[in-house]
């Protein structure tokens, strides 16, 4: 009788492709840390899909992970992925439409499995980019607005996000809940360093992520100190990037790196400083990374950062060149700021685990059973 009553007790929760077509990124990452952790908490998870590039995937038994098309570009390309695609979501649907789970968690916005679903779903809101930066996603918006309103529950990885479902959308306060990401604080591989003496920034550099305002504040600093270098992760350099850093002569200053996990790690541990000028982000992952590695952070005051780095980090005004360049020279200038800003990103770095994570969804499931 014990037994059958354990049976019941656990739930089982799908999860879909969507996020999972993707190689990398923190919206797949954050699943399958959610996927593995509330499996870990006895129940049944589910990723619903069947040929996947993901590289959190890659180590998992219960997933067939294969990359047909590699990462190169080539003539065709396009139509592979979008056939694979079709596979994935076809694959999604049969699962969806078996009604073999007790929670649907959809990992992006496409709402295709509305008219299938019979049971309750969750959705994760990570930010408001479309709708603050890029208004002409409209399909994207539209399908978020539609979940957004018929969701059992909904989880907003920051206070600010919910903020701004609550400022976007006529939603009840108690549907949301604010549940943070976190991150893992195990023992790293370090690569050695190859860049010398430099500034960090990570990820995407166009629009709101402030690229342009922080080269222009961070370039005269370079001029005057020429051992002091500027390493960029993400894509290539665009044109006028390159255009950019030739005009102002900083060439063999300015480096990009489309760097794998354990070499963006160690970029954070021998960076000088972590630099995140963006004018929004919904929760700010970087930011946990680098306090993971002992990196001193320095973020715009806005959006969610105080919220997410308290008083590990110091802020400056990402619209003023002044403000981002006064940052720039106290933190390559004094070694006890930075000493002090590690000490207290390891300190603030423990409010935030994925055990955490998934014990508040899990709970959060429990809730709308």
């Amino acid at each position: 009788m014990s037994q059958n009553n354990n049976l019941k007790s656990k739930m089982k929760i799908l999860y879909d492709y969507q996020t999972f077509k993707n190689r990398f990124g923190g919206i797949a990452r954050y699943h399958y840390e959610l996927s593995n952790g509330i499996r870990y908490l006895g129940n049944n998870t589910e990723i619903a899909t069947l040929l996947s590039p993901n590289h959190y995937l890659q180590n998992d038994p219960r997933y067939f992970v294969l990359n047909p098309i590699g990462h190169n570009p080539f003539r065709g390309r396009y139509k592979i992925s979008q056939y694979i695609e079709q596979i994935n979501k076809a694959y999604s649907s049969i699962r969806i439409k078996s009604n073999n789970f007790d929670i649907f968690h959809p990992t992006y916005y496409d709402t295709y499995f509305k008219r299938l679903l019979n049971k309750p779903l969750v959705i994760t809101v990570h930010d408001f980019v479309h709708e603050k930066y890029d208004p002409l996603r409209t399909n994207d918006i539209n399908n978020k607005r539609q979940l957004i309103y018929d969701s059992d529950k909904i989880i907003a990885i920051s206070n600010n996000t919910k903020k701004d479902i609550l400022d976007y959308y006529n939603i009840a306060d108690d549907k949301i809940e604010v549940i943070y990401h976190g991150i893992h604080p195990f023992k790293k591989k370090y690569l050695r360093n190859q860049y010398g003496t430099y500034l960090l920034f990570v990820g995407d550099r166009k629009g709101y992520k402030n690229f342009t305002t922080f080269f222009d504040a961070a370039s005269s600093i370079l001029k005057q100190h020429s051992r002091l270098n500027l390493v960029c992760t993400g894509s290539p350099f665009s044109e006028e990037e390159i255009h950019l850093i030739k005009y102002q002569n900083l060439e063999k200053q300015v480096f990009q790196i489309s760097a794998n996990e354990t070499e963006l790690n160690s970029l954070y541990r021998h960076a000088l400083a972590f630099f995140y000028p963006s004018f929004y982000e919904g929760f700010g992952m970087p930011i946990l990374e680098a306090f993971s590695n002992h990196c001193p952070v320095c973020l715009s005051n806005a959006s969610c950062f105080p919220e997410i780095a308290s008083e590990a980090a110091i802020y400056f005004d990402p619209s003023s060149v002044d403000s981002i360049r006064l940052t720039i020279e106290k933190i390559i200038s004094d070694k006890i700021i930075r000493i002090r800003l590690i000490e207290l990103g390891l300190k603030r770095m423990k409010d935030f685990s994925w055990d955490s994570t998934c014990k508040k969804t899990n709970a959060l499931y429990k809730s709308i059973l």
